[in-house]
């Protein structure tokens, strides 16, 4: 883990940017078929799917990419 290498608290707005370009990067160039994490607070993490397929209907919280 990476804990204490990046500082706390909220993003600026510069980094969100940041992120999301390096993001962007990642899912497009690093994700293969799909990639499952835990992030965050060991007592509260955060779980995150990445995925090359398009989530099944059941557990589409939202639209994504304008496809409903």
């Amino acid at each position: 883990m990476i804990e204490g290498a990046m500082g706390d608290g909220k993003l600026s707005d510069g980094e969100l940017e940041l992120f999301i370009r390096y993001l962007h990067r990642f899912a497009k160039h690093d994700v293969d078929i799909f990639l499952n994490l835990e992030l965050g607070d060991p007592e509260y993490p955060v779980y995150v799917t990445f995925s090359r397929d398009y989530p099944p209907r059941s557990e589409r919280s939202r639209t994504f990419g304008g496809r409903s």
